[in-house]
């Protein structure tokens, strides 16, 4: 059985940490004639959605309706863990599949590395990866969170910008280039890129936390004062609100 880990970004002080592992396993086997299509089978793991699987197979999230039709699923958002999907290729779709598929030794062996902190071994390993399916953008956006923790946060910056140009609708992608901006002291620019991600998604509370700490830290108070404030909306009891407390009153001093 073949499986996929997809790993979200996290921010703690604006730091990039693993997240939960989010799996794609395939099962089953090809069996159609050559010339007549192709099927997989796919048990739906735990915090997947149709968008990532058609992502993960198709190279296209949009191909998500595709298989909600095929598979009889009324509403898409919405997929059972443990149901198994039937996934249909044409020829040329089954070309880009069957490299993902390879690929999937080595970047699942990246993704393992890097949850255990063995960076320079996880990055060899979602290069290897890339280089059998270019276009597999877990692969590249893992990529760049191993090179940011690596503090390589300009070779980061760059997959990132390809990323979110490709993929602007993602808010994991849009949030970790705001976190590279914010390592390389390009404040201004983290803030825009914050603001980005809270256009997409309002209640995306470490975007909130990152759009404030960047204003601080650009020296726009007024501005920082009332993201900070935006902030304690959507979190008023963990010991990040704590800190959006201290900085709320250390601007409001004047220190």
């Amino acid at each position: 059985m073949m499986r996929f880990k997809f790993i979200p970004v996290a921010l703690v002080f604006l730091a990039l940490g693993v997240g939960c592992a989010k799996q794609v396993a395939r099962q089953g086997a090809d069996t159609d004639a050559p010339g007549q299509g192709h099927s997989l089978e796919h048990t739906v793991a735990e915090g997947e959605t149709l968008r990532r699987i058609a992502d993960n197979y198709f190279g296209d999230p949009d191909l998500a309706d595709l298989i909600a039709t095929r598979n009889g699923i009324t509403d898409p958002d919405r997929i059972v863990p443990g149901s198994v999907l039937i996934l249909d290729f044409d020829e040329s779709q089954w070309q880009g599949a069957s490299r993902r598929s390879v690929a999937l030794d080595a970047y699942n062996k990246g993704v393992d590395l890097m949850a255990q902190d063995r960076l320079a071994e996880a990055e060899k390993q979602f290069r290897l990866a890339l280089q059998t399916a270019p276009d597999l953008q877990s692969a590249s956006y893992n990529l760049a969170l191993v090179l940011s923790r690596r503090g390589k946060n300009s070779e980061a910056l760059v997959i990132l910008e390809k990323l979110t140009d490709a993929r602007p609708e993602v808010t994991d992608f849009n949030f970790a280039r705001g976190h590279c901006l914010f390592q390389l002291t390009r404040f201004a620019e983290a803030a825009t890129q914050f603001e980005t991600v809270l256009k997409i998604d309002a209640g995306h509370k470490r975007a909130a936390f990152g759009l404030a700490r960047s204003l601080q830290e650009d020296g726009q108070k007024d501005k920082a004062r009332e993201a900070w404030k935006r902030y304690l909306e959507l979190d008023s009891t963990s010991s990040w609100a704590d800190v959006a407390q201290r900085n709320l009153r250390k601007l409001r001093d004047g220190s």
